[in-house]
């Protein structure tokens, strides 16, 4: 038994069918989070998964950290109107809102940490007015509220949408 385990041990040592084995399935992970940052910001964007079935929804967490040593100020409401994730790809691309903003939101020095949702469906407005997302890759795009330019939006996460 011990020669059994030093012969593992050693081809996976010398990249033996084990190793290529760990490696493919390391190569198969998809990052489940992003940071982007800027002097005195970091904004992540996490999901609780990267496939969602059609239709369905995955937790999203927004979390922005201030250090700039004071407060700043966004248009947008938080956190489901301004803050919302999308998922898009070349045929489904992505549509700001805009428009009038009736509040403002204050991005506290330390951290801000918004909980969201992301629909596999085409609009995160209204589920019964919006069809199901077709299978396939996509990416998040967060619908970023106006505010200090240094504050960075956060970058994409793929996505993939089975049926």
């Amino acid at each position: 038994m011990k020669r059994f385990v030093a012969a593992v041990l050693l081809a996976a040592a010398f990249g033996g069918p084990m190793a290529a084995a760990q490696a493919d399935a390391a190569s198969q992970k998809v990052a489940r989070a992003v940071t982007t940052s800027s002097k005195g910001w970091a904004v992540t964007l996490a999901v609780a998964k990267t496939t969602v079935r059609t239709g369905s929804k995955i937790s999203a967490t927004i979390t922005i950290v201030n250090r700039t040593g004071h407060s700043a100020y966004v248009e947008g409401c938080l956190p489901d109107f301004d803050f919302f994730v999308d998922l898009v790809n070349a045929k489904v691309p992505y549509q700001n809102v805009s428009g009038l903003v009736a509040c403002s939101t204050s991005l506290r020095i330390g951290t801000t940490v918004i909980h969201t949702q992301i629909n596999a469906i085409y609009s995160a407005t209204t589920r019964a007015m919006s069809p199901d997302l077709p299978v396939g890759t996509y990416h998040t795009a967060v619908n970023w509220p106006k505010g200090p330019a240094h504050i960075p939006k956060p970058g994409r996460l793929y996505i993939s949408v089975v049926g």
